[in-house]
């Protein structure tokens, strides 16, 4: 290993030490759309639809808003 990796790994945990992690959501609904409140972040996160999944869940007209499987590709994307 080059002396700039073992720099690089300082202060990291490799990925089979034990680590336990928690997710607190907590939804709201209004106007059609779902607003996630998601751990200490204090914005929620509003989920929506927008193209295709407006049409096939016969939702209301409005702005595009991104659906839950927009944000969840993107999420695995990077």
């Amino acid at each position: 290993m080059t002396h700039e990796s073992e720099a690089n790994l300082k202060g990291r945990r490799a990925m089979a030490d034990e680590f336990e992690y928690i997710s607190h959501a907590r939804l709201e609904y209004r106007d059609g759309y779902r607003h996630a409140y998601l751990g200490e972040v204090t914005e929620p996160v509003v989920y929506g639809v927008q193209g295709a999944l407006r049409q096939y869940y016969g939702a209301k007209e409005g702005p595009p808003v991104a659906s839950t499987l927009d944000h969840i590709v993107a999420a695995v994307a990077g």
